[in-house]
């Protein structure tokens, strides 16, 4: 597979043949983020890229992410100039800015809208969401706001190549590919990161319609000393899901955090069962197999990157894990009286 070009356009301008790439993308933020850096002969000049600029980041022809810039570097010397850019597609507002602002009796979709409505975010709502009795922040990053009442509804809410969002559930199709050591994976890393687990997960909160206080707790068994973790929960995560709910989640995303593991493919696509090429992207589920660890299983893709220098090529690296790290209590199965039939569908 040839040598894929990345390419950035803005006001007109095309720039390709990028010595250094390095695009990211995880299922836990809310921006993609892109680095680029190149040295060229002579003293060169000013990139043209501006605080207000925005632009569009191409593999080939197909768009990747759009971003505005975070920072620009020249460095010059006497025979070269190198160019360091670092930008971030358009959800990063919502990370770096402050904001209040109440909301209620709204579906979670509907907040999300409005939020990224006042940013300029585009975003696409796939997944059903419930009423949020009352949706609030003050003084804070909207992209707090959003992420703990999106985890607390078992969704996920993350960067598209438009530059702006998605909130949809974590996948469960088929795995897009199987990988193997030693062939696909060129080298992988097993992660074991105790330090993100605890024994107990209690969450605290409080229910203002009936003006009482609220308490979820579960255990990882796995921790055989006292190493508590408490939390205040959001109002509006107390109504989507309940303080169970939310101990819950804490705990299967932790667990499923403190054991990952991290491969490097070749190339930035895989062949497809239809026999056609695909980028690796996030949110989708591959087939891990690594005898020597006694790993065969099927895992979601939580991050992605992919990388291009003048050693290695391009390479995407797949931080991959357990589904149920996006899941938390599993909902109830309703009550039927004698003799109903559940109906299928």
């Amino acid at each position: 597979m040839d040598e894929e070009l990345v390419e950035v356009r803005f006001d007109g301008l095309r720039y390709g043949y990028w010595q250094k790439v390095d695009i990211r993308e995880s299922v836990d933020d809310l921006c993609s983020s892109v680095r680029l850096a190149i040295t060229r002969p002579g003293n060169g000049s000013s990139f043209g890229l501006t605080a207000n600029t925005v632009a569009d980041v191409l593999i080939g022809d197909a768009p990747v992410t759009t971003v505005r810039p975070d920072s620009v570097r020249r460095l010059v010397d006497a025979d070269s100039h190198a160019i360091h850019i670092e930008a971030r597609s358009l959800g990063r507002e919502l990370v770096d800015c402050q904001y209040s602002k109440t909301l209620s009796g709204l579906k979670l979709g509907e907040i999300v809208k409005r939020i990224c409505d006042v940013f300029k975010v585009p975003v696409l709502i796939e997944a059903e969401t419930a009423v949020v009795p009352e949706f609030s922040m003050q003084c804070e990053q909207p992209a707090n706001a959003l992420i703990n009442a999106v985890r607390a509804a078992n969704l996920l809410l993350y960067p598209l190549p438009d530059g702006g969002l998605v909130l949809t559930n974590p996948t469960d199709g088929a795995p897009v590919a199987s990988l193997e050591f030693g062939g696909h994976i060129k080298r992988y890393e097993v992660v074991d990161e105790f330090k993100l687990r605890f024994s107990d997960y209690v969450i605290k909160g409080y229910d203002y319609a009936s003006d009482a206080a609220l308490k979820g707790a579960v255990k990882d068994e796995g921790i055989g000393f006292f190493r508590p973790m408490h939390i205040i929960a959001d109002r509006h995560g107390s109504g989507l899901g309940g303080c169970d709910r939310r101990a819950n989640l804490e705990r299967n995303r932790r667990l499923a955090r403190a054991h990952r593991i991290e491969l490097e493919v070749q190339g930035w696509r895989y062949l497809d069962s239809d026999g056609n090429w695909q980028r690796w992207a996030i949110n989708t589920q591959v087939r891990v197999i690594i005898p020597d660890e006694g790993i065969d299983g099927v895992f979601l893709i939580g991050e992605r990157a992919f990388r291009l220098d003048d050693k290695g090529g391009s390479i995407t690296l797949l931080q991959v894990m357990h589904r149920n790290a996006f899941l938390g209590e599993e909902k109830k199965k309703s009550k039927r009286g004698a003799g109903v039939k559940e109906s299928r569908k």
